[in-house]
């Protein structure tokens, strides 16, 4: 019977090692991407001529595109000198016929006038579409935009930026599968003393350092029925990580055009950002301080087979005054 007990105890035992490791192994996270670029799409900061993207040429149309799911609002994008910032501007224009009920990708957080979450009830779990701008990390010869800073300019329009999302834009890093690698950067509809309707703004982005990111994402969740202009983006800069350097102009940049005024409006989100070296050490360091989850599940075991032979103590004893 005291034989039966300990190999009943002790299939549990192995039971619960095994679940264990399973939980680990889903725990585990994904391997991370090591960062490499191609040295010939760089430049460093004294070398630096205009911005990755300045619009002033057609080749930028080989490195932004639009979303597959743009298709939903009809977006589309073009280079123009029109009402531009400084030489030619990106515009982004939609024609879309009647309203979006798809949640989009950064429902959660989209607010209205007053402050309250248009969708209380999204999570970041759920299933959701993502429209507007993608940059490839492959496209620029880089395995992963983790710990760059994106700076670009931007101005909605008065009337299209009545037809977003919460009367918002959302510009963050992403994974492959759009899903959200970072902080996201809520750029949002402002006509008081941020005014970004009337006036040219800047927005910043910082990719996390961990965070396997392999897209930019500048959303645009068009769901009002609407035709015509949304906003205008210019100067677009992509810093990578360290000392890597600048993702080099790659669609020509015109010098001789003098920028409107812009009144700047840098925010840093994310966990990251090109020089945040020291902030990854200390994220290193407080990780390396949590108990892995191997060990919970050794000491557990451990416990566990003391507790059984201290029952198995105990029984031996009763039997033998028994």
């Amino acid at each position: 019977m005291l034989f039966r007990r300990v190999l009943s105890f002790g299939a549990a035992v192995m039971t619960a090692l095994s679940c264990g490791f399973s939980v680990m192994a889903e725990e585990e996270e994904e391997e991370p991407i090591k960062f490499k670029y191609d040295k010939s799409m760089v430049v460093s900061d004294k070398d630096k001529v205009g911005y990755t993207f300045s619009f002033d040429k057609d080749d930028w149309q080989k490195y932004i595109k639009l979303t597959p799911d743009s298709k939903k609002a009809g977006l589309s994008i073009e280079s123009t000198t029109k009402a531009a910032y400084q030489g030619a501007t990106l515009k982004v224009y939609a024609d879309n016929s009647s309203d979006i009920g798809d949640a989009q990708n950064q429902c959660w957080m989209a607010t209205d006038a007053t402050g309250a979450n248009l969708y209380p009830d999204a999570t970041e779990d759920d299933k959701v579409i993502t429209m507007g701008l993608e940059i490839d990390a492959k496209d620029l010869g880089v395995t992963t935009f983790d710990g760059a800073m994106v700076v670009f300019t931007y101005r909605f329009d008065e009337d299209g930026v009545n037809s977003l999302m919460g009367n918002s834009v959302y510009a963050f890093t992403a994974k492959d599968d759009y899903s959200d690698a970072s902080d996201c950067k809520v750029i949002k509809k402002n006509t008081t003393t941020d005014d970004n309707i009337k006036q040219f703004r800047d927005a910043m982005i910082n990719a996390p350092l961990k965070g396997n990111t392999t897209k930019i994402i500048i959303e645009i969740p068009v769901q009002k029925s609407y035709s015509g202009e949304i906003m205008s983006i210019d100067n677009l800069d992509i810093c990578l990580q360290g000392d890597a350097g600048y993702i080099k102009n790659l669609d020509g940049y015109n010098e001789s055009a003098t920028p409107k005024e812009t009144v700047e409006e840098l925010e840093i989100t994310g966990k990251g950002g090109s020089n945040a070296a020291a902030g990854d050490e200390s994220t290193a360091d407080s990780e390396d301080k949590k108990p892995s989850t191997a060990v919970i599940i050794i000491v557990v075991v451990a416990g566990s087979l003391v507790f059984a032979g201290i029952v198995v103590f105990f029984v031996v004893k009763k039997n033998k005054f028994l």
